[in-house]
């Protein structure tokens, strides 16, 4: 059930309330509140899958307690202040270039009674970017996306991100709601060169609860071969700092002189088509990977490289 509210700004504070509506049992019932402003941009709306998303949660809501939870995309953060609201360590995170999306969403966290940075975290993570966000990030149970499939080109980028983040956690799954916009998007292929797999998830009673459209789907991903990944994941290396002229053909020429790769595999914009400046490589040995990890520094064309673990 949703409510409205105009306040005299322009802002839209919008109430989400789940559970049962005729209870005065707390634990059987939710409101969240969350402010929309009318600008341009995907953030500061909240897409009709949060909801789907938020719903699904609140029914699993025991199974959420202590639980690590990641949303990526965060937007206003529905789901993810749910996870919270129901006894989860959650961290909101959305693109690192947009500075008035990560402040909307701490607004979001304090009007649900939430605390940045105290009963919550909120940073920039940018998808298909291995900064240093993603390494400090620590252990993760679940990881959220509401409607984070809106563009073709970042579907890659994201399923980079997802990758490498259930490789560091083979326990974890995604865990995503999406409403299908064309019949020709496909990330079959992608799915299949990340090791991923996806199931969709039966939305129950949600279709008559939410009048939910049979395109709006809930979907868990996992790496369907986690425990291999992670067990190989010593032997796979995030190369960033590359020259944008390094080729993966030359990128896997140089690391093949410590030991036989696996594969190698530079990961390009989408749009420009240049180089994003990182990178991977996967040795087939362990001494391969410990050769190149026992060297001080790599450089190529003259740049010092950042190596470092894939997995940590």
């Amino acid at each position: 059930m949703t409510r409205f509210q105009m306040e005299n700004n322009g802002e839209q504070i919008k109430k989400f309330v789940f559970g049962k509506q005729n209870t005065t049992e707390p634990a059987e019932k939710l409101e969240i509140v969350i402010p929309e402003l009318l600008l341009p941009g995907y953030s500061f709306y909240t897409w009709p899958s949060a909801p789907i998303l938020a719903w699904f949660l609140w029914e699993r809501r025991l199974s959420l307690i202590n639980k690590r939870v990641l949303e990526l995309g965060a937007g206003t953060a529905l789901p993810g202040i749910l996870a919270a609201k129901c006894g989860a360590h959650v961290t909101l995170s959305d693109c690192t270039t947009l500075p008035k999306t990560l402040q909307h969403i701490q607004r979001c966290c304090r009007l649900n009674g939430l605390a940045p940075g105290k009963d919550i975290e909120v940073i920039g993570l940018t998808w298909g970017l291995f900064l240093d966000q993603i390494f400090q990030l620590g252990p993760v149970d679940l990881i959220l996306g509401s409607d984070i499939f809106y563009d073709p080109s970042v579907f890659e980028e994201i399923l980079v991100t997802v990758s490498f983040l259930l490789e560091a956690n083979p326990q974890a799954k995604f865990l995503f709601a999406y409403q299908e916009r064309s019949a020709d998007w496909c990330i079959e292929t992608l799915l299949k060169k990340w090791n991923l797999s996806c199931n969709v998830i039966s939305l129950d009673n949600l279709s008559a609860e939410l009048g939910v459209d049979p395109q709006d789907q809930v979907i868990a991903m996992s790496s369907p071969g986690a425990a291999t990944a992670f067990a190989r994941g010593v032997q796979k290396l995030f190369i960033g700092n590359l020259p944008w002229t390094v080729s993966t053909k030359e990128l896997q020429g140089y690391f093949s002189k410590f030991g036989h790769v696996q594969s190698s595999n530079v990961i390009y914009d989408k749009t420009t088509g240049l180089s994003r400046g990182y990178g991977f490589i996967v040795f087939s040995t362990r001494d391969g990977y410990a050769n190149a990890t026992n060297k001080p520094y790599h450089t190529l064309e003259g740049r010092l490289l950042d190596v470092q673990p894939a997995a940590s």
